[in-house]
């Protein structure tokens, strides 16, 4: 149990690694282009014509859930960052809580793909007239969710690879293939069996299934719930294999 010095000191911990790594992506810029920039060009451009007519809505949905995994990218590279900054001397030898450093990482990145869905879902409901049937609660839930699985995401595929240009380019096949095939791009109804049973272990096609729930459908709590279940069961499992893999004397190499 801890005492309230230790709980005080942890999340103190935690904020100064927020802090950080908020201000470097404010430096950075970027990932206001691809969290942000990149799939509204897509979703305007692209709009019913993958998702279907007068679908632009869903097209602004699906593509929204798609990119919110770039922020499995953002928080891999804020843990590459310490190696190109030669900071991961300093972070093997303290040794801080490693539940504080990576809280602190993911925090602020987390924060950004809230607002990129959160801003993506009123563009849909605003300029598309896209319905919201159920709660504004399950819209929010189910972002919660699934940024929980893409952040911790992030770390898993960070402990997997040794160097920023494996991440990368795993990271962006799964980007892709994930989205096409968990009903990002064109919804499930419209895609081939095979691709439809792939999809099915995709947290892509667990969030759509709740976003499609509340808006669309019925926007009954069950099958929002169910979804958020599975999404949820994603992000303790990813979270645990994080937290307890990780190790800060493992050396890596960030090449940029």
């Amino acid at each position: 149990m801890r005492t309230s010095e230790e709980t005080a000191g942890f999340w103190s911990l935690a904020a100064g690694y927020a802090t950080t790594e908020l201000l470097i992506l404010w430096r950075m810029r970027t990932p206001l282009v691809f969290m942000f920039a990149v799939p509204a060009t897509l979703a305007l451009t692209l709009g019913s014509a993958v998702a279907g007519a007068d679908s632009h809505g869903r097209a602004m949905l699906g593509i929204a859930v798609m990119f919110s995994f770039t922020t499995t990218h953002y928080v891999g590279l804020a843990l590459f960052r310490e190696f190109g900054g030669n900071t991961w001397v300093r972070q093997a030898l303290y040794r801080p809580s490693r539940a504080a450093f990576l809280l602190g990482k993911i925090l602020p990145i987390a924060g950004i793909g809230l607002a990129q869905l959160s801003l993506f879902t009123a563009i849909a409901v605003v300029f598309y007239g896209t319905p919201v049937h159920g709660s504004p609660w399950q819209l929010l839930a189910v972002a919660v969710a699934l940024l929980g699985v893409s952040c911790t995401m992030g770390v898993v595929l960070y402990l997997v690879t040794s160097d920023t240009s494996t991440f990368e380019s795993l990271f962006y096949i799964f980007l892709i293939t994930a989205g096409s095939v968990g009903g990002a791009i064109v919804p499930d109804e419209n895609l081939p069996a095979l691709s439809r049973a792939v999809g099915f272990l995709t947290p892509h096609h667990w969030a759509l299934r709740a976003l499609d729930e509340a808006t669309s459908g019925r926007g009954e709590w069950p099958p929002v719930l169910r979804a958020i279940g599975v999404l949820g069961v994603c992000a303790v499992v990813l979270g645990v294999v994080a937290a307890t893999a990780f190790d800060y004397r493992r050396q890596k190499y960030d090449l940029y």
